[in-house]
C-alpha cells in the first residue's frame, strides 16, 4: 500500500513527477527505507520505476561522496521544499529539457566543485524515464534551460573534445533507440 499522506503536505503547485521526486529524494536521504520510495516509481513507472529509482539512488550517492557541502533535506512529510531540495528538482527539470549545461551548473553549485560525469548521467537516466510516463519536472527558470540547452558546454569540452556533443542523455537515448527500434 502507499502511503499517499506524505506527499499531500507539499505545495499543490508542483507536478506530479515533483512531488514522486521530493518524496522519494527524502525517504532515501533519511534512509526510511527504499520500498516506499520504489512502490511509489513503480505505481508511476510501471516496470521502468524500480530501476529510476535505483537511479535515483546512485544520483544521491554521488552527491554524497563527491559533494563538499551538507545538503538539507526535509524529512518526509513536511511542508513545502528548503533551497536544496528545490535546486535538486532543477536538475532533473534541466534534464528532462535537454539543458545539460545548466543542470551541469545547478549541479556545480550543488556539489561545490564540478559534477562527475556519473552524477549527470543518472539525473538525465531518472528524468527520461519520469517524462517517459508522464511525470514531468520544471526547472525554476526555463529561460536560462532553453539558452543552455542550444549552447555547447564549456564544462564538458574541458574533459574530452567530444564530450560537448556527446552528452550522457543523448549517449542514454541513443542506446535506448538502438534497444527499441
Amino acid at each position: 500500500m502507499l502511503d499517499r499522506d506524505a506527499s499531500s503536505q507539499l505545495p499543490s503547485s508542483l507536478l506530479h513527477g515533483e512531488r514522486l521526486l521530493i518524496g522519494a529524494i527524502r525517504r532515501l536521504a533519511r534512509q526510511a527505507g527504499c520500498s516506499g520510495a520504489l512502490a511509489h516509481f513503480e505505481d508511476a513507472c510501471g516496470w521502468a520505476g524500480p530501476e529510476a529509482c535505483r537511479m535515483l539512488e546512485v544520483f544521491l550517492q554521488q552527491l554524497a561522496v563527491h559533494g563538499r557541502r551538507s545538503l538539507t533535506i526535509s524529512p518526509p512529510g513536511a511542508p513545502g521544499l528548503t533551497a536544496d531540495e528545490r535546486a535538486v528538482l532543477d536538475v532533473f527539470g534541466c534534464a528532462q529539457a535537454e539543458a545539460y549545461e545548466a543542470m551541469d551548473a545547478r549541479l556545480e553549485a550543488l556539489l561545490g566543485d564540478l559534477p562527475p560525469a556519473p552524477l549527470g548521467a543518472a539525473a538525465c537516466v531518472v528524468a527520461q524515464t519520469l517524462a517517459a510516463n508522464g511525470c514531468f519536472v520544471e526547472a525554476s527558470s526555463e529561460a536560462q534551460c532553453w539558452e543552455a540547452s542550444t549552447t555547447p558546454s564549456r564544462t564538458a569540452a574541458q574533459w574530452a573534445p567530444a564530450a560537448a556533443t556527446t552528452w550522457p542523455c543523448q549517449m542514454a537515448r541513443a542506446n535506448f533507440r538502438r534497444l527499441f527500434t
